[in-house]
Protein backbone atom coordinates (compact mmCIF):
# COMPACT_ATOMS: atom_id res chain seq x y z
CA UNK A 1 0.00 0.00 0.00
CA UNK A 2 1.46 3.29 -0.91
CA UNK A 3 2.08 5.44 2.36
CA UNK A 4 -1.00 8.35 1.60
CA UNK A 5 -3.22 5.57 1.79
CA UNK A 6 -1.65 4.18 4.88
CA UNK A 7 -1.97 7.43 6.41
CA UNK A 8 -5.55 8.73 4.84
CA UNK A 9 -6.44 5.23 6.76
CA UNK A 10 -4.98 5.43 10.09
CA UNK A 11 -7.01 9.49 10.09
CA UNK A 12 -10.05 7.66 9.04
CA UNK A 13 -9.79 4.88 11.44
CA UNK A 14 -9.10 7.35 14.43
CA UNK A 15 -12.32 9.45 13.59
CA UNK A 16 -14.43 6.38 13.29
CA UNK A 17 -14.11 5.25 16.93
CA UNK A 18 -12.57 7.54 19.06
CA UNK A 19 -11.89 7.34 22.82
CA UNK A 20 -13.82 8.62 25.72
CA UNK A 21 -14.33 12.16 25.39
CA UNK A 22 -11.40 14.00 28.15
CA UNK A 23 -12.51 14.56 31.03
CA UNK A 24 -11.48 17.60 33.35
CA UNK A 25 -11.82 15.58 36.43
CA UNK A 26 -9.36 14.28 38.49
CA UNK A 27 -9.85 12.12 41.82
CA UNK A 28 -7.81 12.17 44.32
CA UNK A 29 -6.95 15.33 47.16
CA UNK A 30 -7.00 18.86 45.92
CA UNK A 31 -3.42 20.33 45.38
CA UNK A 32 -4.25 23.10 47.94
CA UNK A 33 -7.01 22.62 50.54
CA UNK A 34 -9.72 25.07 50.98
CA UNK A 35 -9.49 27.66 53.87
CA UNK A 36 -12.84 28.77 56.56
CA UNK A 37 -13.01 32.00 54.62
CA UNK A 38 -13.45 30.63 51.63
CA UNK A 39 -16.16 28.01 52.50
CA UNK A 40 -18.16 30.94 54.30
CA UNK A 41 -18.16 33.01 51.34
CA UNK A 42 -19.12 30.04 48.94
CA UNK A 43 -22.31 29.10 51.37
CA UNK A 44 -23.13 32.64 51.86
CA UNK A 45 -23.13 33.27 48.04
CA UNK A 46 -25.22 30.38 47.61
CA UNK A 47 -27.81 31.06 50.14
CA UNK A 48 -27.89 34.71 48.73
CA UNK A 49 -28.57 33.21 45.22
CA UNK A 50 -30.53 30.33 46.33
CA UNK A 51 -32.85 31.69 49.05
CA UNK A 52 -31.99 35.59 47.95
CA UNK A 53 -35.32 35.58 45.58
CA UNK A 54 -37.84 33.71 47.59
CA UNK A 55 -37.43 35.91 50.27
CA UNK A 56 -37.55 38.95 48.34
CA UNK A 57 -40.94 37.63 46.58
CA UNK A 58 -42.39 36.84 50.29
CA UNK A 59 -41.27 40.09 51.52
CA UNK A 60 -43.14 41.89 49.22
CA UNK A 61 -46.15 39.55 48.93
CA UNK A 62 -48.70 42.35 49.97
CA UNK A 63 -47.52 44.80 47.26
CA UNK A 64 -48.40 42.00 44.63
CA UNK A 65 -51.65 41.40 46.51
CA UNK A 66 -52.02 45.63 46.22
CA UNK A 67 -52.01 45.38 42.48
CA UNK A 68 -54.85 43.42 41.44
Amino acid sequence: MPPVALIARSLLRSAARPGPAPRGLKSGPPQSPVGLGESVVGFVALFFSCLGPAAWVLGHLNDYKARE
